[in-house]
């Protein structure tokens, strides 16, 4: 398909149809826009704003027979970049605030500010590999939910799977990572603790 670079409504049809030049179009002429846009608005970094603008792309890819028009497509690129960087933000003010809570409860003795970062950072990656080592459809789900920050009825839909699996594999995966933890160092659970409920 040749899409005329000076008409966006030349792609709407070939891009609900799974033409995947029309979506590299899109691509093309919208993510450095929505880039600046995400950094100058939402102020993320151009890292976060990338990350942010990737994933809305996909969404919009597995969407693209929902739209009626190239407006709502573009509406849809808008709005899912804003709330994104919305979902950054907080993510960003969760972790100051479970630092905090960490510093309280573990660098008030005699330690500075960076030694109890160096050591929330290690045991943050020790909860990671715990993470890694969980049977393989288990922990694409507490990754979605717990790292992606998706709802359950997000991940059942994209993991084709109903609303119940995905809790019970939620349920299981934070027995055994709390399991886990508490054998390797009880201080490894606290952490886990702060980390899931800031």
């Amino acid at each position: 398909m040749k899409v005329d670079p000076c008409n966006d409504d030349d792609c709407f049809q070939p891009l609900q149809q799974g033409d995947s030049a029309a979506f590299h179009y899109l691509i093309r002429i919208y993510f450095p826009v929505l880039i600046r846009y995400a950094c100058r608005v939402a102020h993320v970094s151009s890292a976060e704003a990338e990350d942010v603008v990737e994933e809305v792309f996909i969404k919009l890819w597995e969407r693209r027979a929902q739209f009626a028009g190239f407006g709502e497509v573009k509406g849809f690129l808008y709005t899912s970049v804003r709330n994104g960087c919305l979902n950054v933000l907080r993510f960003r003010q969760r972790e100051e605030t479970r630092m905090a809570t960490f510093m309280h409860l573990y660098g008030s003795e005699g330690r500075d500010s960076n030694e109890a970062e160096i050591i929330y950072s290690e045991l943050l990656a020790e909860i990671r590999k715990s993470v890694d080592g969980l049977p393989a459809k288990m922990r694409e789900i507490f990754i979605l939910s717990h790292y992606k920050k998706m709802s359950n009825e997000a991940i059942a839909a994209r993991l084709s799977l109903s609303h119940q699996t995905v809790r019970n594999q939620k349920s299981k995966a934070l027995a055994l990572l709390r399991q886990w933890l508490k054998q390797k160092n009880p201080l490894l659970l606290v952490t886990f603790s702060i980390w899931l409920h800031p």
